[in-house]
């Protein structure tokens, strides 16, 4: 057996999942695709190679892949990033793996969000970490999902903090299927709120941060 990665681009529902194939490791040929991980656990068919140009550091090999892979219910699904709500300060902070769902969610925080870190499972089933994204103030609480515990809504505020008029996230507060968590920080500034549409789910976060939480998104799951 040999595990393909993703090979369409850069398509974030479709990170970390892989084809699985079946044949003999040679520059030209046929290998049969018998299966694989995360959006395609059901793919069947075929790869053909065709050896396309020699070079110093080694060939390169042209595959052609016609597969098919049927979408069943309870399939993971594309993504949609909501967001970011905050300021423009600190640098981009994002996750590499989509995202199926998260497991637990710390936030550092007193007058303001210092911080978050966040574990999640991607789309084939491996548990990552995000984060900490932010400053080493504050704090700190963590939220540990049970297994049938999803978050539905992400709220809290932003505004402007210190001498320095840095814009950023100044609490949260995170509302599951079971409870709500929060609010961490104090609610100062411009609110905001993000729910999930029915038969959704919040599975994982992006924004920006540098020695403060400036900006916080979302990505949401649909899981009908």
């Amino acid at each position: 057996m040999i595990q393909l990665p993703t090979i369409c681009g850069h398509d974030t529902g479709l990170r970390g999942s892989t084809l699985q194939v079946m044949g003999i490791s040679v520059e030209e040929g046929e290998w049969a695709i018998v299966g694989g991980t995360g959006q395609f656990a059901m793919a069947n068919g075929v790869i053909y190679k065709k050896f396309h140009e020699q070079r110093s550091d080694g060939n390169i090999i042209e595959l052609t892949v016609h597969a098919f892979c049927p979408v069943l219910n309870g399939s993971p699904s594309l993504l949609t990033k909501l967001g970011p709500w905050g300021g423009s300060g600190g640098s981009d902070k994002d996750i590499v793996e989509a995202p199926r769902r998260l497991e637990s969610i710390t936030v550092s925080s007193g007058l303001i969000v210092d911080s978050i870190k966040f574990s999640y499972v991607d789309q084939a089933g491996q548990k990552h970490t995000g984060g900490p994204w932010g400053g080493s103030g504050g704090n700190q609480n963590t939220i540990v999902l049970g297994a049938s515990e999803f978050v539905k809504e992400v709220s809290g505020t932003h505004g402007i903090f210190d001498k320095d008029q840095h814009h950023i996230i100044t609490s949260l507060k995170f509302i599951t299927n079971v409870k709500a968590y929060g609010p961490f920080g104090e609610a100062k500034g411009t609110p905001f709120t993000i729910p999930a549409e029915k038969n959704s789910s919040i599975v994982g976060f992006f924004g920006r941060s540098g020695i403060y939480l400036d900006a916080l998104g979302v990505y949401v799951s649909n899981s009908s």
